[in-house]
């Protein structure tokens, strides 16, 4: 009887597990949790490129991240794990659009319909010089007046994780016309109990 009770007390163990096993999180659920930290909260929502990028974390940059871009000590083994990470997954993804909060997917021919006004009159051959001048002052009147989030685009990279899931890196870049407008940045994650804290940044362009 003793083995019998000792033997359901092993099973049952073995099922439940430890309590402390790694956390599976896809990418849809971290750019859901880290959004309102690297863009503006305030918006209902916003625009993202289908595709996510490989992330451009490498080991080279290293020296640079310890001078100017972390936020606390971060061991080189966390760096590395990263880095090494990051050079594995060199292929485009297709972000989940049911996955996502807020986000609305979209290709590049929209998303240039999007940062350009008058992206519809560049290949118009129907019309006149002077009414062509006139639809073009209309149309960029016409979006200077949306609000912020119609005439942002976002490309998030795909992000990479430690092995454990306390730490992630992600590109982040936000255009906001079809020149210059926008910026670029690279952010480094610590989870911090359930959710995740800023822990380096980087800016690697700016317009």
């Amino acid at each position: 009887m003793m083995k019998l009770c000792i033997l359901l007390i092993m099973s049952v163990f073995s099922l439940c597990g430890t309590g402390e096993e790694t956390p599976v999180i896809t990418k849809e659920m971290f750019v859901n949790e880290i959004f309102n930290q690297v863009a503006d909260s305030s918006l209902h929502k916003y625009y993202l490129l289908q595709e996510s990028v490989p992330c451009s974390f490498k080991r080279f940059d290293f020296d640079e991240w310890m001078k100017y871009g972390l936020r606390e000590t971060i061991s080189f083994d966390v760096l590395n794990e990263l880095a090494r990470n990051t050079c594995r997954d060199s292929s485009r993804k297709s972000w989940v659009q049911a996955n996502l909060q807020k986000a609305v997917c979209i290709r590049d021919d929209q998303a240039r319909a999007i940062l350009d006004p008058i992206f519809s009159l560049r290949d118009q051959t129907g019309m006149s010089k002077t009414e062509k001048r006139k639809t073009i002052r209309e149309q960029q009147k016409a979006w200077d007046k949306k609000p912020l989030e119609e005439k942002l685009v976002f490309c998030f990279s795909t992000p990479e994780f430690t092995d454990d899931y306390q730490y992630a890196v992600i590109d982040v870049s936000i255009r906001c016309d079809e020149k210059a407008c926008g910026s670029g940045c690279t952010y480094i994650f610590h989870r911090e109990g359930r959710g995740w804290r800023i822990a380096g940044e980087m800016m690697s362009w700016a317009g």
